[in-house]
């Protein structure tokens, strides 16, 4: 009687050597596609209504005035983006200055903006309507920010703000902003998810290779994004990616790298001349770092990677300020007070969400209300007034 293991093993045919690989491949994108499919359904992202961005030889990129755009990211909801007669992404008319009205100048990128979030939702407009309370009187905040705007191009909106007679600027900035400074422009890329754009100015794709266009479908893949938002949800999984990231992230890392240095002496020479514009008007400046999703996780954390100084930055931004006359709206502390301030982001599109902009409007409203400006030595302190942010 023969055994089944005396038996000898069979040889593949020629054939299968071709169709098994070609199914096993065949599987495995069928699996993508499905995947694919199934999350640009539930996690969609689309545009409608005007393109309200138009590309500027002066100023980089503008807001069209008047002009209503609505977008959706997989990471949020519809939002709509309304830009009032001069452009600015405020609900206030743009015009000269009700009197007895308190106004404020925001100005810097898309987190400047409120990208990702309704307006009404957004730290501007929340600083706006709890000031309001606190002042007992009309507090007007006019968003100059503009998305993907680079930080190159702030120190041409001092004069459009200034035409506001604003009693205060707030100059917003991120991380992401000072890494854009020594890289050229047309390599620049938006700090979180793209917006789906319908814009007819945009240049025409170049053609690619096989390889190059089989790395964008991956990059743009919708399932990659789901995947994405979820394993960025743990710290544990998320914050050694980051630090991964060599230059990117090595503002993280003091003493700074050359590349930094160089970095923070372009903001440094911006800063100066922002200041200096706003402080001939007699308008006085602060400015804002709103950290990076990470180094705001890093922050509350009391026992952190080796070398890791979540700190640094705001530390080196605020020397700057300090020696141009501006001062700063420090938000990490109280975001340092938070037990996982990553949740005041998207997890991939990495703006502030809504309880992120809430608690931004909250040292805002604290930094005014003590910042000993004259136009808010009237308005009570935000611990005494009872209101909620």
């Amino acid at each position: 009687m023969t055994r089944f293991n005396d038996q000898p093993p069979r040889k593949l045919a020629p054939r299968d050597y071709v169709l098994l690989p070609a199914i096993a491949v065949l599987s495995v994108l069928l699996m993508f596609f499905v995947s694919e499919v199934g999350t640009r359904l539930a996690w969609s992202a689309a545009q409608t209504g005007q393109e309200c961005h138009a590309p500027d030889p002066t100023l980089g990129i503008v807001n069209l005035p008047n002009c209503t755009m609505h977008v959706k990211v997989p990471e949020t909801g519809w939002i709509s983006y309304h830009y009032n007669e001069c452009g600015f992404r405020s609900t206030e008319a743009c015009g000269p200055k009700p009197r007895g009205t308190r106004r404020v100048a925001v100005l810097g990128s898309s987190f400047a903006e409120g990208t990702s979030v309704p307006y009404d939702r957004s730290f501007s407009a929340v600083s706006e309507a709890q000031l309001s309370r606190s002042c007992h009187g009309p507090v007007e905040f006019q968003n100059l920010g503009v998305y993907e705007l680079p930080l190159t191009k702030v120190a041409l909106r001092v004069a459009p703000a200034l035409r506001l007679q604003p009693d205060a600027a707030i100059l917003v900035l991120a991380p992401f902003d000072l890494e854009k400074l020594n890289r050229p422009d047309e390599g620049d890329e938006p700090a979180g998810l793209k917006r789906v754009s319908t814009n007819s100015l945009a240049p025409a794709v170049p053609r690619v290779d096989m390889l190059t266009r089989a790395k964008e479908v991956v990059k743009d893949s919708r399932a990659l994004t789901v995947a994405e938002h979820f394993m960025f949800e743990n710290p544990d999984i998320e914050i050694p990616m980051y630090l991964r990231y060599g230059d990117k992230a090595d503002f993280l890392r003091p003493p700074f790298s050359p590349e930094w240095q160089h970095r923070l002496a372009i903001a440094d020479a911006i800063i100066g001349e922002t200041a200096a514009r706003f402080r001939a008007a007699g308008v006085p400046l602060m400015v804002m770092l709103i950290p990076q999703r990470t180094q705001a996780e890093l922050l509350s954390m009391k026992k952190r990677p080796s070398g890791i100084d979540p700190f640094a930055l705001q530390r080196a931004l605020e020397a700057i300020a300090q020696k141009h006359g501006a001062t700063t709206i420090d938000l990490f502390s109280q975001f340092a007070s938070d037990p996982h301030p990553a949740s005041y982001y998207y997890p991939v599109d990495n703006h502030l969400n809504e309880d992120g902009s809430r608690a931004v409007a909250r040292s805002i409203v604290t930094s005014l209300s003590n910042s000993g400006i004259a136009a808010f030595d009237g308005c009570a302190q935000p611990s005494s007034q009872g209101g909620v942010l």
